[in-house]
């Protein structure tokens, strides 16, 4: 009786023994229009022969948060009430009303399992066609489904299928149950003592999934456990507790889930894209970049982002040049902040670096004719231009897409960087490790004339030689502190840059 009145709240005007009013604009949704045009305008849920469907439906809103979803989103009361029973439709005439109302429920549903549940854009500029039609796309396949009886296989063929979205998604079943287990508390993690008498220490291992052995493996040091928590955690594994590490332990559990769910709801968007083009993909917590064509990854880079006073901006783009042996025009901030202070105690530095100044018409100007001590924040009436070469800032190759932030990835002389396990060093830029193995898989067939240029070497007053990439290729640029590594585990980053407070 309890449902029965919650029904009455949500549905105002609708009683027990009366009929139950008509909601405008539900059979006007083009989505559910289109369903029971592909239907026949008849129930489909609660008669005789959907009712196993139903349930079926009822059991995965039940289970949403497996999903990374919240099953609140759905309004859940009509759905919980109908399947057990409490709820029973007043008159025949209300069946197909209750019928369209859970068809929009289970498009709505579907439509996030397909291609997120986003409460914002994941980036702060997209310069992509946004996704288009996908209550209508989700209805259609819904209702053909439907018509050959295949609902039990429904969910599967909507879901993304890549490796990455499985591995977030199977991380969620292992937290979620744990977190709902009445006995779980938050106990934290104070003691640096890596011994058995840390007792939060193993229950905290245990809790986040890390069991004290392995099928057939015997028991596992608990050396073994911390290390493997430590890459858990994106950390130097050595087996040995600090405190920085104590910090990513005790983050609570629930906050775990959010960061995956935000995760996986990100890689069924994203997937939507990897469907029509090629992708790159940067993350930025992670410091990894992923080539997909196809929808498989074919290539897997080590990156540089920026630092937490200059952070990489999100985005979404389309790579339209390679520039093998780019000029570097310093921005302006950088070149008053950073290289005027060098320039003025020491000419040479100019020469060194391969500097050349230009004026604002784009004409070299001869450093000698400048008065450098009257130059300032607020005189600098010039360009700075590092010339080509393997010692410019961006290496050989810079691939160029638009955005209003002028940000770009590309090569860099300073490899030894990509060795470290934090790398935030970029002033907004993305350096790429594989940078030149990635331009060759952008220009595909056309990568021979690069090739044969690389093999020259840049050569004296060398240009800079623009490839146009022949095929449609989207990047973008997330920050998701749960994302997949290069072998395709998933990791906790740190929140580098405070998006996520």
């Amino acid at each position: 009786m309890k449902a029965c009145l919650f029904i009455l709240l949500l549905f105002p005007g609708l009683s027990l023994n009366a009929q139950l009013p008509r909601q405008t604009g539900r059979m006007e949704d083009a989505g559910v229009h289109l369903f029971y045009q592909k239907t026949g305008g008849k129930p489909v849920w609660l008669t005789t022969g959907g009712r196993q469907n139903f349930d079926l439906f009822a059991a995965y809103l039940r289970e949403a948060a497996r999903l990374g979803l919240n099953k609140e989103d759905y309004g859940p009361a009509l759905t919980t009430a109908l399947a057990d029973s409490s709820y029973k439709i007043p008159t025949a005439a209300d069946s197909l009303h209750i019928d369209s109302i859970i068809t929009a429920t289970v498009i709505r549903f579907f439509s996030d399992v397909a291609y997120g549940h986003l409460v914002k854009l994941p980036v702060k500029y997209n310069g992509l066609p946004a996704l288009q039609n996908t209550g209508i796309d989700i209805a259609a396949k819904l209702a053909d489904n439907l018509l050959s009886g295949q609902f039990s296989y429904f969910l599967p063929s909507v879901e993304p299928s890549d490796t990455a979205y499985m591995a977030v998604k199977n991380c969620i079943a292992v937290l979620y149950p744990i977190v709902m287990d009445t006995a779980f508390k938050e106990v934290p993690v104070t003691s640096l003592k890596a011994d058995s008498s840390n007792a939060p220490l193993l229950l905290r291992l245990r809790q986040i999934g890390i069991s004290d052995s392995l099928p057939g493996a015997g028991k596992v040091s608990l050396s073994a456990r911390i290390r493997q928590a430590q890459r858990l955690f994106n950390m130097l594994d050595d087996g040995v507790l600090r405190e920085p590490f104590l910090k990513a332990l005790n983050v609570p559990l629930t906050y775990r889930l959010l960061e995956l769910n935000n995760a996986l709801n990100q890689l069924r968007w994203l997937h939507q894209y990897k469907k029509e083009a090629p992708v790159v993909l940067v993350n930025i917590p992670s410091t990894g970049l992923v080539f997909y064509r196809e929808g498989k990854p074919v290539l897997y880079s080590r990156v540089i982002t920026g630092k937490k006073s200059t952070p990489t901006p999100t985005l979404g783009s389309n790579i339209t040049e390679v520039v093998l042996f780019p000029y570097w025009t310093v921005p302006n901030r950088i070149a008053v902040r950073e290289l005027l202070p060098h320039i003025k105690k020491d000419r040479q530095y100019l020469v060194d670096n391969q500097f050349e100044i230009l004026d604002k018409k784009g004409h070299i100007v001869p450093p000698s004719t400048i008065d450098w001590n009257s130059l300032g924040g607020n005189n600098f009436p010039y360009v700075i231009r590092q010339n080509t070469g393997c010692d410019n800032s961006l290496g050989i190759v810079k691939l160029n897409f638009y955005s209003p932030f002028g940000v770009y990835l590309h090569d860099t002389p300073g490899k030894a960087l990509f060795m470290l396990q934090q790398r935030f060093f970029s002033h907004g830029c993305v350096r790429v490790e594989e940078a030149v193995p990635l331009a060759h898989f952008l220009l595909d067939k056309e990568a021979a004339a690069m090739i044969a240029l690389e093999a020259k070497g840049s050569q004296p007053d060398q240009r800079p030689v623009i490839f146009r990439v022949p095929v449609t290729t989207y990047v973008f640029v997330l920050y998701n502190t749960a994302w997949t590594d290069a072998t395709g585990q998933v990791r906790f980053y740190e929140d580098v840059y405070r998006e996520n407070n």
